[in-house]
């Protein structure tokens, strides 16, 4: 008994450990382009303007040395970096607990997400590898992942929208085509697991809609973790090679 009460702490302390280093990597929704708004070019040029008109309010201070300004700039964000870490833990304190649990609820979202990916994709590599064995019994392995797929995706699409706000359009247009790609991820996969048992109750039924909608789910389900990405490692080039 001791033993399976130590594995089953090591495995609750595991899984608290990766839930808490999820709940920490991820921007608050607003910082993503979340929500209606002007788009994000139009906002980047108006930042380049107001940059534009504070450059010629400070032109004055072109005789500072080289040096001078380099050693000023390590101070200064030295000092932004000391502010901003007292901001946001005023920011945190400030929070209601409501406002603190739907923060954290979407931030679990980043560890939720590998579950679903990998039972949809790993049912599509198993589905093809009882075709080329001839195998029908592999079929109900990939309908059981299917279902536990399902059920997970259904829990990250609702997890992604406390991450994203619920908002019907975005000013970001990947975080908008992110949150509705992965709430249909969620629609049709619950659709697969459905199919998936309907064959296996016929058999004789043609599988070929079947084989569709699965190939576009792992290819939906790739498009999806490259646009999440985005969001972790910085910009839609972060696989540039």
């Amino acid at each position: 008994m001791g033993g399976k009460r130590g594995g089953a702490f090591a495995l609750l302390l595991a899984v608290a450990i990766s839930v808490s280093t999820s709940a920490s990597a991820h921007e608050d929704h607003d910082a993503l382009g979340a929500g209606p708004g002007p788009a994000a070019s139009s906002a980047a040029e108006t930042q380049k303007a107001d940059g534009a008109d504070a450059g010629d309010g400070h032109m004055g201070m072109g005789s500072m040395s080289t040096v001078d300004m380099n050693m000023g700039g390590r101070d200064i964000a030295g000092d932004d970096m000391d502010m901003g870490g007292m901001h946001e833990e005023t920011a945190n304190k400030n929070k209601t607990f409501g406002e603190r649990l739907v923060s954290w609820l979407g931030r679990v979202h980043t560890m939720v997400i590998h579950f679903p990916i990998a039972l949809f994709i790993g049912a599509f590599g198993v589905e093809l590898f009882g075709l080329w064995r001839r195998n029908r019994d592999y079929q109900h392995v990939a309908h059981i992942m299917l279902v536990v797929g399902a059920l997970g995706a259904i829990v990250a699409a609702f997890l992604g929208w406390f991450a994203g706000g619920f908002y019907l359009t975005d000013r970001n247009p990947i975080l908008m085509t992110h949150r509705w790609l992965g709430t249909s991820i969620a629609v049709f996969g619950v659709v697969l697991a459905w199919m998936a048992a309907r064959h296996r109750k016929g058999p004789e039924r043609s599988r070929s809609l079947y084989w569709v909608v699965l190939g576009l789910m792992t290819l939906a389900i790739s498009i999806q973790g490259f646009l999440g990405g985005t969001f972790m490692h910085g910009g839609i080039n972060h696989l540039a090679f």
